[in-house]
């Protein structure tokens, strides 16, 4: 079946053919497989981090990138230089006419970016790599590395129009990275009905971690990447590693105007949880990419959350890149303003709007929260740099 998504068509065929004929870089290395709805890319930065510090050279793929495509592609927690990237690119590019040429099909942006991290790890001789998936798991191209431990976080309803309309069925969809004979730990997803599922596809093979007591993103996924770096026999992960968007370290003093926090939460179970720490009064900026429904993807979060008086002002606005075009900021507007009395300030350019925003708050004398998109986080991001005069590869550093 062809199974396509905003530039995404899940199938091995292609990717198999392409990186055949690169001599299979993905086998140069052992690598740890991660897949889940939330939290996977913050895992995936913790376990290079613990790697690094053990000693290891480590690869890191990540997806999708905030600012630069490069950033998918990181060495011991630094992203590589576009003339590396390039010449990895020019590589893969060949191969893939050719493999178009076989099949009548190229192998898709995705397929291409991650051969290139691939190569870009053969070439620099890594000890380790750690991948985060693209979607879902079963069907995806990072299931052709070779794992000796394979991941899932969490288990939410992203992407339903692909992997399933229940939480059973993406379970059993982001299951699918699992080997035979291969370890899989999976954060307890809290419905005995999931875990149910998750143990059907990897039977003897699967571990549970139970989380802990502690109601704290950034600590909970610092506790489970160090548990899976002891049974490697590894340092444990730097707490205060740079991942912009998640870490709660970021954004640094000197790149915004005003008290900020910026967050990556873009489905209904990573914007609830993040609206609802949110305790002191905010400008709140918000702005998403399009899903397949928008009202049922936010639903969770459309209702009382957003009549919390802690929401001094709500500005709405269009991140400018990524997968999927940004939803209309009126659209969006509609949906959050449904039952409040204030009107909505609406700003498409998210640098306009955020420069808005820091006008605000400090009228207001409180902070700005930014949520929605990755992709607006990156928009703000770049924006931010520049107008810093920052080095742009350095604020993209994970780590050491």
């Amino acid at each position: 079946m062809d199974r396509r998504f905003a530039g995404m068509n899940l199938g091995l065929q292609r990717i198999e053919l392409l990186l055949q004929k690169m001599d299979n870089p993905q086998l140069d290395f052992p690598s740890i497989h991660v897949a889940g709805t939330n939290g996977k890319g913050t895992l995936c930065a913790f376990l290079s981090s613990a790697a690094a510090n053990s000693g290891l050279k480590v690869g890191l793929f990540t997806t999708p990138h905030l600012v630069v495509i490069e950033e998918r592609v990181r060495i011991d927690g630094e992203v590589i230089d576009s003339r590396t990237f390039d010449e990895h690119l020019s590589v893969v590019r060949a191969a893939a006419v050719e493999v178009g040429r076989e099949l009548g099909e190229e192998p898709t942006f995705y397929e291409c970016t991650f051969a290139i991290a691939m190569l870009a790890f053969s070439h620099a001789g890594i000890d380790r790599a750690i991948i985060e998936t693209g979607l879902g798991g079963e069907g995806d191209a990072t299931c052709l590395v070779d794992a000796d431990l394979c991941v899932i976080t969490t288990i939410g309803l992203d992407h339903t129009e692909i992997l399933g309309n229940t939480r059973e069925q993406i379970a059993r969809a982001k299951a699918g990275i699992h080997r035979e004979g291969v370890p899989m730990v999976v954060y307890h997803p809290g419905e005995e009905s999931v875990l149910e599922t998750i143990a059907e596809v990897a039977g003897d093979d699967l571990y549970v971690h139970e989380g802990s007591e502690i109601d704290n993103y950034w600590e909970n996924w610092f506790i489970f990447a160090g548990y899976i770096a002891t049974t490697f026999g590894w340092e444990l992960p730097t707490k205060d590693i740079n991942w912009p968007g998640r870490s709660p370290n970021w954004p640094p003093k000197e790149l915004f105007n005003s008290e900020i926090r910026i967050s990556a939460a873009h489905n209904a179970d990573g914007l609830q949880t993040e609206l609802m720490s949110i305790k002191e009064p905010t400008i709140l900026l918000i702005g998403v990419t399009q899903k397949a429904n928008l009202e049922e993807a936010l639903a969770d979060v459309t209702s009382e959350v957003w009549h919390m008086p802690t929401f001094r002002h709500i500005i709405v606005t269009e991140p400018t890149t990524g997968r999927n075009p940004a939803v209309d900021a009126e659209e969006l507007a509609d949906l959050i303003f449904s039952n409040r009395l204030d009107e909505p300030k609406i700003e498409r350019d998210p640098t306009k709007a955020l420069v808005i925003a820091e006008i605000m708050s400090r009228q207001a004398g409180c902070s700005i929260s930014v949520m929605g998109s990755v992709y607006l986080v990156g928009d703000l991001l770049k924006f931010a740099v520049e107008r810093s005069d920052g080095d742009l590869w350095e604020h993209l550093r994970v780590h050491s």
